[in-house]
């Protein structure tokens, strides 16, 4: 594995973990979080309460990885199923595209291409 796709790997695991503070050691201090199509999220603090609003209401989150390769020097690009399962027994699960910017072990860009309604819950 790629020091990138480890970096990608790292991102994944502290969401799982539930670690708002670990998933934002993973961005650079100016690094872009961007859910198409809703507008993007700039810089650790903006990010940090973005993740916060993600884990409110989560008992488990998963990102199933299906495919997931280094595309070009510091440029991961994965396809897989984000699961959130939520406190009220809900089960949202989000087929994704995601595409990372890494500089320097932190991620620059992250860009995550869904259709909206894939969030109704299951």
């Amino acid at each position: 594995m790629t020091e990138s796709r480890d970096t990608v790997a790292r991102l994944f695991a502290a969401w799982a973990a539930l670690d708002a503070d670990a998933i934002c050691a993973c961005f650079t201090k100016d690094g872009v979080w961007h859910n198409m199509p809703y507008p993007p999220i700039t810089g650790r603090d903006a990010i940090r309460a973005a993740v916060a609003g993600f884990l409110g209401n989560a008992r488990e989150v998963r990102f199933e990885v299906r495919y997931e390769g280094e595309v070009a020097p510091g440029i991961v690009m994965n396809e897989r199923v984000d699961i959130f399962c939520q406190t009220d027994g809900k089960v949202i699960r989000i087929p994704v595209t995601g595409v990372f910017e890494i500089k320097d072990g932190l991620i620059r860009a992250w860009r995550d291409y869904f259709d909206v309604g894939s969030l109704t819950p299951a």
